[in-house]
Order: C-alpha cells, then structure tokens, then sequence
C-alpha cells in the first residue's frame, strides 16, 4: 500500500523478523550515493594524485582520459583496474583521500542515524568508505555474526543511533584496516572466486536470515544466484512470507508483484518525481527505525502514563528515570515518573491517584507488595535494582505478585514495554 506523499507502508513481517533478531540489513552503494563522488569522480581524483606522483606515462595517462571521458560504464571498470595497476601500493591511500575530499558524509547524516537504531541482528556493506564503521571479512567477523547469540531489540546500543549492529564491510575498507578494497573488477574476481569461506558465510546468512537489502541494485550477477540458491533451497511458494526484502525506487506495481511471487522478495517503494526527490528513502528509513527502535517502543509504550519508582536510593535510579523521560519526550508525548524513598510514601501516593506501573528496589519489595495486597491497593510491581538477585528471592517476589524481579536495564525496560506496551 503506497500513502500520498509516495511511500509504501512497512510491512508487519518485516518489522516482526526484526524484533525477534532474524534480519540482516545488506547496504549498498545507493544508501551512500549522496555523500560519495560518482565515480568519474572518483577516477578523476586517482587520475590527478597519480600524475602529480608521476605514477602515469603520457601514453597511460591518454588512454585514462579516453576511459574516463567515454563514461561507459566497462571503460570506467578498466580505467579503475589500470589505475590500480600503476599506482601500485598507492592506490588505497589515494582512494580514501578522494573519498574524504571529495565526499559529503553530512547529506547521509540521518541515515546512518536511522541505521544505527534499527535493531538489525547484522549489517552487511560492500561500501568501502568510512561512513559506516565496521570489522573486513575474516573468520572472526564470520564467527561473531554467525555464532554469537542473537541481539536483543532492547539492547542499549540501539538507544543512541551512533553503534547500532555489528558491521561487516564486505569489500573491504579504504585505510590500513588489514583488508584490500575490492574496487576492480579483478578484485571483484578474486574475492568471490579466491576466498571460498567468503561465499560459504554469505549462503549461511542468506538462508537463515531475512535479508533486507538498503540502496542495492541488483546488478551482481553473484547476489542474484545467492539469492536463487537460497529460494530453491527453502522452496519458496508464491504465497509464502518473503525471504528478503528490498526499499527500491521508482517500481510498477505489476514488477512488484513478479518479484514477490517468484523472487521470495518483499518490496517497499517510493516515488522520486522522476528522479528529482529521494527523500522517500530517510521516509521509510525513519518509519522502520519507528516501528523497531526500543527507545522509540518505549517512549510510545510509556507516553501518558505513571510511573512509581520507590527505591531508598534515587540516586540508583535517575539514570533509568531520565531514559524513560527521553524516551517519551520522544513521542511528542510525556511521562510522568514519581521517585520516592519508602513504602509508606509510595502507599501514600497510591492511595490519592494511580500508577500504571511501580518499580521497586527489592530491600523495599517485600513490604510494599504486602502492603498493596493488605490495601487492595492495585498496580503491576517490577522488582528491579542493578545488582544480581539470587533465585530464592525472585521466587519470593514472583509468589508476592511482582510480574518479575531484574537486574539489566535492558530487561527493565523490556518488561515495562511487555506490560504497558
């Protein structure tokens, strides 16, 4: 379903696949396209570093400028591999002085914000700037993403916009960062070709991961079969659930329906007034990042509402008070969160109004929560305090009628998004 200022809606399973840890973000050159020079740009700028260099020959550096100027884009493929070729081991230092003179990382500056607060389980790039920071492919990066425990939407490094998931540039990165960047089509070659665990990590992610690809083409003839072999493997039917999904502009209805029915791929369209308007992307970008971010969640969970936080310490809780505050002011909304120090304050308050909420400090959990029963005093009670409980007493708690006892912040605000959400 496509809204009146062009942009498709985002559809439930996509947000589901992400909550629960199973989505892969896959970024490509568009999602940078803005901030990065294109690539006669780019060319242009190797061109001049190598002739001041005197890394170039009259005959060579002729040839370039019939490459370049010709823009096609196999001589532009070849005008990169013979640049390459005669800058030597002064290629990607050169590349990266390009990227960060000619480059404009302030016009991406909100979507590597939005990116950073989806909780995505990983986020795979072929981009070789520096606007996204991350690991280059090798077996520990592999491992990580493969073995590691899936994420947790309301882990805190999805609060802030600025870490986000772990990132793996999959053609490398401009800098000594350990990895060559895959810039020709030689490299291009030897990185699918020469290094069989490269391929061996994507199959696994593929299949196993709701895939959902950022700014990508669909050029690679590589990512095309991957994308075959994975829907052959799981014998995708037209009416099943996408496999991937993929934010494209300026798609037909009738392609749209192809690509589901017979690509397993889910589409989310926008329009750019033929060309003129790509602010469709940020759009859909912000309304994913909406649906999914757990400050976001949280702040809609929380908006309106009343907290009690009866701790004897409030200096224990500020921390998580202020971030429950952000998080509705976020929404436009407010929340309001008493803090008091003991359970005859807390019964007091209770008593004249309400709380939607209390979260106690478990040397005071016991009293209140028998309190609240003697009372018939009504409110879900959270133990919480950041410090390790011992079983015995979450069990105590639980019988007393605390919906749980925690420790993490992360698992606090979980629960508060679970019982008010």
């Amino acid at each position: 379903m496509q809204h009146s200022s062009g942009v498709e809606a985002v559809p439930q399973h996509l947000v589901d696949e992400i909550a629960a840890g199973r989505c892969v973000a896959f970024v490509g050159a568009g999602f940078s396209a803005p901030a990065v020079p294109a690539w006669t740009g780019l060319l242009d700028g190797l061109t001049e570093k190598a002739a001041r260099q005197a890394l170039l020959d009259d005959e060579t550096r002729c040839w370039l400028g019939e490459l370049i100027g010709h823009g096609g884009a196999r001589d532009l493929e070849a005008a990169a591999q013979v640049l390459q070729v005669a800058m030597g081991p002064e290629f990607d230092p050169a590349l990266a002085e390009v990227l960060v003179e000619r480059g404009h990382p302030e016009l991406i500056a909100e979507r590597r914000q939005l990116l950073a607060g989806i909780p995505f389980d990983a986020i795979l790039t072929t981009n070789f700037d520096h606007f996204l920071v991350g690991e280059v492919p090798g077996p520990d990066a592999y491992r990580r993403i493969l073995r590691d425990p899936a994420h947790r939407w309301w882990e805190p490094r999805y609060w802030q916009g600025e870490q986000g998931a772990p990132v793996l540039k999959l053609h490398g990165e401009v800098g000594p960062v350990g990895d060559a960047v895959v810039f020709t089509q030689r490299d291009y070659r030897e990185r699918l070709y020469g290094s069989p665990a490269y391929m061996t990590f994507l199959r696994s992610l593929f299949a196993t991961s709701t895939v959902l690809f950022l700014g990508v083409s669909f050029t690679d003839a590589y990512l095309n079969e991957l994308r075959s072999e994975v829907l052959a493997l799981l014998d995708h039917r037209s009416g099943d659930e996408p496999v991937a999904y993929a934010v494209l502009n300026d798609i037909k209805p009738h392609q749209q329906r192809y690509l589901a029915q017979h690509e397993g791929l889910g589409v989310i369209g926008y329009d750019t007034a033929g060309g003129t308007d790509w602010s469709g992307f940020e759009s859909i970008l912000r309304r994913l990042h909406d649906a999914t971010n757990p400050r976001a969640l949280l702040g809609r969970a929380i908006a309106g509402r009343r907290l009690l936080w009866v701790d004897g310490e409030p200096d224990d809780t500020s921390y998580g008070a202020k971030l429950l505050t952000d998080a509705a002011q976020g929404t436009g909304a407010a929340a309001r969160i008493d803090q008091v120090r003991s359970v005859p304050e807390a019964t007091a308050v209770l008593r004249s109004s309400h709380a939607d909420l209390v979260i106690v400090d478990p040397a005071l959990a016991e009293e209140l929560l028998r309190t609240l029963h003697a009372g018939d005093l009504r409110a879900p009670v959270v133990v919480f305090a950041r410090r390790e409980q011992q079983d015995p007493e979450r069990s105590r708690w639980l019988r007393l009628g605390a919906t749980d006892s925690l420790s993490e912040w992360g698992e606090l605000f979980r629960e508060i998004e679970r019982v008010l959400g």
